[in-house]
Formats: C-alpha cells, structure tokens, sequence
C-alpha cells in the first residue's frame, strides 16, 4: 500500500514537473513572439518615418530647384533690362555728340583731308591690281556652310541664354522652316516662348506655347509649356486664365519642379 502510494505520489510530482515545464516553455515562446511582433511593428514604423523623410526631402530638393529655375528667370530679366538702359544712354550719348558743332582746326582739316586722299589713292591702285586679267581664270566663289539641324537649333539656342531674344525668334523660325518634323521642335516652340517673354510680347509667347499645348501634348516640355502659357496670360492681364493654368499643373504634376513654381506663383496673384 505505502510502496503504491509512493510511485502514484512520484508520478504526479513528475507530471507535474513536466506541466510546469511545458507552461514555462510556452510563457517563453509567447514573449519571444510578442518581442517579435513589436520589433517588426517598430522597424515598419522606422521605415515608414525614413520613406516620409525622403519624400520630404525630394519634394523641398523640388521646390529648391524650382526657386532656382524661377530667380535664373529673374536674373535674365534684369540683364537684359540693364543692357537696355545702356543701350539707351550710349545712343543718347552718340546723338549728342552728332548735334554738336565740329569745328576742326585748319592743320587738323590738312592732316585729314591729305589721309583721306592718301587712302583713296591707295584704294584706287588696289581696285586696279584686284581685278582680274583677261587670260587669267576665274575662281568660283564659295557657298556658306549649310548648318546640320543640331547645329542651327544650337545656334538659336546659344542665342536666347545669351539674351539675344530678337535674333533667337528669327533662328528658331529658320530652324523650324528647314525641319518642321525635327528632333527639337518642340522645345524650338518653348525657347521661342521664352524668348518673346522676356521681350514682354506676351501674345506671341502665348501662341508659341499653346502650339505645345495643341499639338505636342505627350512632350515632356508640356508642364514648362503651361507655366509659360500661365505667365503669359498674367502679363496679358487675364489672371483667371493664368490661374487655371497654374492650377491645372499642381493637379497634373503634383510634387515636381513646376508644380512648387506654379505654386508660389499662385501665391503672387
């Protein structure tokens, strides 16, 4: 009977022991996975933080070279206003000097009458020698190098960023006359709405970047093309219409360059 009773005792201490382990085991497993569960929730919350981060970083790298784009603009502007200003006081200038009497003294008068004969003589004997002999056999004359449609858009190009507005519409013209289906026709159309913007033509820079918007809508000057267009009609005075359009890039471009311009510039109307 005590011998029974010893083994059931140790029985059911073993069991017991067992269960404890067992309960133990599973206490153990349970922290192990709800330490898991919330260092795996912290590094999806970590890298959902880093990936808004970024965001936030590309959008102000954006809007930073937006700023840029839009005081490159500004310096432009004022260049070619100061270049203007010169031009105008350097005429002004010239036409006084012309107004004003020229009385040269008599030795003076000597002096340039006898180099204006000096050089006249001295242009006669060369005409004289320059022209060619009757046996002698005459070169054909040489024809101007005609321009590749890279070089002859660079050439209108090169004009506008140097401000030479007037001269880069007539090249821009001469490039899309020689290649209307060219490489660069669309950007021709832009840099030819640029240029008559600085020149305060906003009607011509309207249609030059509506041709854009007509009939190169899948280019990828179109978001440039509408902030054109939007400064345009602001210069025109139709700042509903500028709106619009301003408004329009923030909802087809959201989170780009133009976007962040098109939105300070809204900001300004």
């Amino acid at each position: 009977m005590n011998l029974r009773h010893t083994q059931t005792v140790t029985t059911h201490r073993s069991l017991y022991g067992r269960a404890f382990r067992v309960s133990v085991a599973i206490t153990l497993l349970t922290a192990v996975a709800a330490a898991q569960t919330a260092f795996s929730q912290s590094s999806n919350d970590a890298m959902s933080l880093l990936l808004d981060q970024n965001r936030q970083l590309q959008a102000e790298i954006q809007a930073l070279r937006g700023q840029l784009d839009e005081q490159g603009f500004e310096i432009k502007k004022l260049q070619r206003d100061s270049l203007n200003r010169y031009t105008d006081v350097d005429q002004r200038l010239s036409d006084l000097e012309v107004a004003a009497p020229q009385t040269a003294p008599p030795a003076t008068a000597q002096r340039a009458q006898g180099r204006t004969s000096a050089v006249n003589q001295a242009s006669s004997q060369s005409s004289q020698s320059s022209q060619p002999s009757p046996n002698a056999s005459t070169r054909p004359s040489l024809q101007p190098a005609v321009l590749s449609e890279q070089q002859l858009y660079q050439m209108a190009y090169d004009s506008v960023i140097n401000s030479h507005f007037d001269r880069s519409i007539a090249e821009f013209d001469q490039y899309l006359g020689q290649y209307p289906e060219g490489r660069f026709v669309t950007n021709a159309h832009y840099w030819k709405g640029q240029a008559y913007l600085y020149l305060e033509r906003f009607e011509e820079a309207r249609s030059a970047y509506e041709i854009i918007l007509e009939q190169y809508a899948d280019s990828s000057k179109l978001p440039d093309a509408m902030y054109g267009l939007g400064l345009a009609y602001q210069g025109m005075g139709n700042i509903q219409r500028a709106r619009q359009m301003l408004t329009d890039i923030k909802r087809r471009f959201p989170n780009t360059g133009v976007a962040n311009l098109a939105d300070t510039r809204l900001l300004s109307l």
